[in-house]
């Protein structure tokens, strides 16, 4: 657990931070730092070792022995800030200087963003952004020198006044809980499918949310299920010795008689493609095709600490999608909970059969809105790339208030089409529809012909997220880890307030 100060003057740190602007060159703060150590810093970016362009950094060894090294990060040109870049530059850092072994560190928080974007939600951003850089999923290693070093101390330095220091202080809470929300995501993401079962899912929900108040949580087992009619997600889990769970997390921050927000995630433990089987390279990274029932569970997490004044019910739909004697085929007829009949096409498009069943579970709560977050489709990653992912709603104030809040958290999507021949392409000509489609052929425009899908089974104001963003493969990014990155949780937090 990291522990945060808001102080006027670092002391005994492993590295001082300092983001500064291309062009502009040293902050207030940086040159009385400057001044101190004999023009040190200026020198660097006189030289144009160091220019402050986006992502350069600049490491110093000061011969300070209370600071002995600076780490110079590039913020850009000011004109081109926005808050994506600032958490991502922040990130940067503390990645830099996890890998050097680096515990206790500083960062210099300029009053240029203070004025820019608020003291309070200044230091929100940055704790996040340095909660989530420090996280890594390193618990199987076995060498104690493989495992990425553990934040002590993290100040936030510079000049500030008593008001300033107190809206700080507000913030870094606020942002140590937004940050907990996106690494529990990414924790259960990251958890290999060994361990990762529908079970385990259900029981890390129940223990994480085991002492937050008003977050209460149940957990349907396969009889339960099957009383409710949920024919669609029962079918999935069918090729599994692993048996479905639906699990159900309420948060009710004000009088119950207000109309939840619902958000369904989905919970594929693990992604074979069933019957269908994937092709070997794609089966890889699979594990990660439950991030949606994630990041909806770090969602409900946060908000609950937050004490958010709203009510807010997660629903996650959780099989193993298995080959085997019993697993569900193509040519199937399926019935969802909402009494529509599904013909089976192909068994790996089962992300859209268990979100079948949690929107039509949903309907229960006579929500004022629900949105689902599913890695769906491949089509959506094809069109956007991994660094936006794609949303879908005939709802115009959630789309214009979801894009909103995604740019001011840091955080992208981009708006995907719905519409009637979208629709029309899910109709079968033996079922109510088919769980796979396309438009003028079967390869087009599938990200929206399977949100299509969804829309079937939603009978209030509704928006679907595909999270094509959700991971990070290979080496990450350098602010953040490989692996899953808990995208939407932070837009789903600041979505709710």
């Amino acid at each position: 657990m990291i522990t945060y100060f808001v102080s006027p003057m670092s002391s005994k740190l492993d590295c001082l931070i300092i983001p500064v602007f291309e062009e502009k060159g040293l902050g207030q703060y940086a040159k009385l730092f400057d001044k101190e150590h004999n023009g040190l810093l200026s020198d660097v970016i006189e030289s144009k070792d160091f220019e402050g362009k986006k992502s350069q950094t600049s490491l110093i060894y000061t011969k300070d022995k209370d600071i002995p090294r600076v780490l110079l990060v590039g913020l850009g040109k000011e004109k081109d800030i926005t808050i994506k870049k600032y958490k991502e530059a922040v990130g940067m850092g503390i990645v830099m200087c996890q890998n050097k072994k680096m515990e206790k560190l500083g960062v210099v928080t300029s009053q240029y963003f203070i004025k820019k974007y608020g003291g309070k939600k200044v230091a929100s951003d940055m704790t996040s952004a340095i909660e989530i850089a420090a996280y890594a999923y390193d618990e199987h290693k076995t060498e104690k020198d493989a495992k990425i070093t553990k934040l002590k101390r993290v100040e936030f330095v510079g000049d500030f006044n008593t008001s300033t220091k107190r809206s700080l202080e507000k913030g870094i809470e606020e942002g140590q809980i937004i940050a907990r929300g996106v690494n529990f995501a990414r924790q259960l993401g990251n958890t290999p499918p060994t361990i990762m079962t529908p079970t385990y899912l259900a029981s890390q929900t129940q223990k994480e949310f085991k002492s937050i108040p008003k977050l209460n949580v149940k957990v349907l087992g396969k009889a339960e299920i099957t009383k409710l009619g949920m024919g669609c997600l029962l079918a999935v889990a069918r090729g599994s010795e692993h048996e479905p769970r639906f699990i159900i997390a309420e948060y009710w921050g004000t009088d119950k008689k207000k109309k939840p927000t619902v958000l369904v995630g989905k919970g594929i433990t693990f992604d074979s493609g069933g019957l269908s089987i994937k092709p070997g390279q794609y089966m890889i990274d699979m594990k990660f095709d439950m991030l949606g029932a994630a990041s909806v569970l770090g969602t409900v997490k946060a908000a609950a600490e937050l004490k958010l004044k709203k009510n807010i019910i997660a629903l996650v739909p959780a099989a193993e999608n298995m080959p085997s004697g019993t697993a569900f085929r193509p040519d199937d007829i399926l019935k969802a909970m909402n009494g529509k009949t599904v013909e089976v096409l192909n068994t790996d498009a089962e992300g859209r059969l268990v979100l079948a069943d949690g929107l039509s579970y949903a309907s229960q709560y006579k929500p004022r809105e629900v949105i689902d977050l599913a890695t769906l489709t491949g089509a959506c990653m094809a069109a956007l790339g991994l660094e936006r992912s794609g949303i879908f709603t005939d709802e115009e104030k959630m789309y214009e208030k979801l894009s909103r809040v995604s740019d001011s958290v840091g955080e992208q999507l981009w708006r995907l089409p719905l519409g009637e021949e979208y629709s029309e392409a899910m109709k079968s000509e033996i079922a109510d529809i088919k769980n796979l489609g396309g438009v003028g052929g079967e390869r087009y425009g599938t990200a929206s012909t399977a949100a299509a899908f969804l829309q079937e089974f939603t009978d209030y104001p509704w928006a679907h997220i595909d999270l094509a963003s959700a991971i990070y493969g290979s080496k990450g990014r350098p602010w953040i880890r490989a692996g899953a990155n808990g995208f939407g949780v932070q837009t789903l937090v600041e979505y709710l307030r």
